[in-house]
């Protein structure tokens, strides 16, 4: 089934949910790894790759949400209303995060004079011009930021497992098979 019920997640849901999350790891460690090599090609590259893949995630998330806004949503299986509405808190602060990370990301290499090519086939348009003091601004909320999303998705995470091990309820199963 490709769309939610009430129920479960459908198919589309699910690969959004798991795609992002594998690039959202994968773009923190290339960062990471980035940040501590010396200047040269294989730097660049790797920034590159990480641009890419940063850009590749705003539109998926932008896409998300309007499958989620087109979908019902399956209802709750936490027995706590407190939680339940932690964890839809959770959601929205990860979708801010998760938009405004790669979104920052671009303003800050434009304000360098880096414009943003994903995977070398087009380039963002430019949003801001050369502007370093601005750059070093949007570098400090960057590399807070990825910390922050870090930490977040070690809490949903935590949230989910505990739903599955301690609730034993189907809210971790809906993400991965559906049911």
């Amino acid at each position: 089934m490709l769309k939610n019920t009430t129920d479960s997640y459908g198919l589309i849901a699910r690969l959004f949910h798991w795609i992002i999350f594998v690039m959202v790891i994968s773009i923190i460690i290339g960062g990471n790894i980035a940040a501590d090599m010396p200047s040269g090609p294989d730097k660049s590259q790797l920034i590159g790759m990480h641009k890419s893949l940063g850009f590749t995630i705003l539109v998926l998330v932008v896409l998300r949400l309007l499958w989620r806004f087109t979908n019902p949503r399956p209802r709750d299986l936490g027995t706590s209303r407190i939680e339940n509405k932690l964890g839809h808190a959770m959601h929205i602060f990860l979708y801010i995060l998760l938009l405004s990370q790669p979104t920052i990301g671009i303003l800050m290499s434009q304000s360098f004079g880096h414009p943003v090519y994903p995977f070398d086939l087009f380039k963002v348009p430019t949003f801001v011009n050369d502007n370093i003091r601005l750059g070093k601004m949007l570098l400090e909320i960057h590399e807070t930021l990825w910390v922050v999303l870090a930490i977040s998705v070690g809490f949903h995470a935590a949230a989910a497992l505990k739903h599955h091990f301690i609730e034993k309820n189907r809210t971790l199963m809906r993400m991965i098979l559906g049911k």
